[in-house]
């Protein structure tokens, strides 16, 4: 072989070598990247989504907790006129005025068909009853006001609270809202976990609260404790890498679940009695 071809050939593959190893040394010396999000979301004390003004970002896990997602509550124009038709159709039922309590339900139903006990009221009237005042949403005494923001009786107005903006040493993440329920992500900026998600769910009663927790025993079975989180008692349970903390508050089920990157779900246990207690109270 050509003497100066040799060389040449020596040479370029120093050169591949050199960039290969130069590739691995950089994939090992630059940090895995984090998907987070960063931005707004606004949700209707009604239970849906109005705004998500948020975006994806890829940080280093260095740098998660300087990005998260404020979560602003309002109470929607579509939302509060139905409020205030369904709380006149109360005050009307209250007064034995059927007439007009029907008339204010259909309009509330010609919005939302699922609003409340609209539906369930006017087939009461339409059959001759007299239906039961929803007071937990009107006064009967006083012509009802307009809900100002963050002042509704919607079920999700009183979940909210539960899925907090700031918890120490996690990054707030986007929200999931229905009418009796709301679900948020939170990611950890240290420790063992690499995702906390809080649920809170309005049940029926607190009947249907025990047997939202009774089921969820039957899905974390393992390392199985009673809990104290202030002065309510919480159940701990375990599956594999997850863990979780469920307390009932009154008739809310309030659900506390850490995923852990490697290893069992129950070293997570004081990380996550500490959330519960940050956002509980105790």
């Amino acid at each position: 072989m050509n003497p100066r071809v040799r060389t040449f050939l020596i040479g370029a593959a120093v050169v591949v070598a050199a960039l290969v190893i130069l590739a691995v040394v950089s994939s090992r010396v630059q940090p895995e990247l984090v998907t987070v999000k960063t931005g707004e979301v606004v949700v209707c004390t009604a239970g849906e989504v109005v705004e998500d003004n948020t975006k994806e970002l890829q940080v280093p896990p260095s740098e998660v907790a300087e990005y998260s997602v404020n979560m602003r509550t309002i109470t929607c124009p579509n939302h509060q006129d139905l409020s205030k038709l369904y709380g006149e159709a109360q005050k009307a039922i209250a007064e034995g005025d059927l007439t007009t309590a029907e008339e204010k339900l259909k309009q509330v139903l010609a919005v939302n068909l699922t609003y409340k006990k609209a539906s369930e009221q006017l087939d009461q009237i339409a059959a001759g009853k007299k239906p039961k005042p929803d007071t937990d949403t009107a006064a009967t005494d006083n012509a009802p006001s307009t809900p100002k923001p963050d002042e509704s009786t919607d079920p999700v107005s009183n979940l909210t609270k539960y899925v907090p903006n700031k918890i120490s040493g996690y990054s707030a993440q986007g929200v999931i809202a229905d009418p009796a329920s709301i679900t948020r992500n939170y990611l950890p900026t240290s420790g063992k976990a690499d995702l906390l998600v809080i649920s809170a769910e309005q049940a029926v009663d607190k009947k249907a609260a025990a047997s939202i927790i009774s089921a969820l025993k039957q899905t974390y079975p393992s390392s199985a404790d009673k809990v104290s989180i202030g002065s309510k008692t919480g159940y701990f349970g375990v599956r594999e890498n997850t863990a979780v903390v469920a307390v009932a508050d009154r008739a809310i089920v309030v659900t506390f679940t850490m995923h852990a990157e490697k290893g069992s779900g129950a070293a997570l246990k004081g990380a996550l009695l500490k959330v519960a207690r940050a956002v509980l109270g105790g």
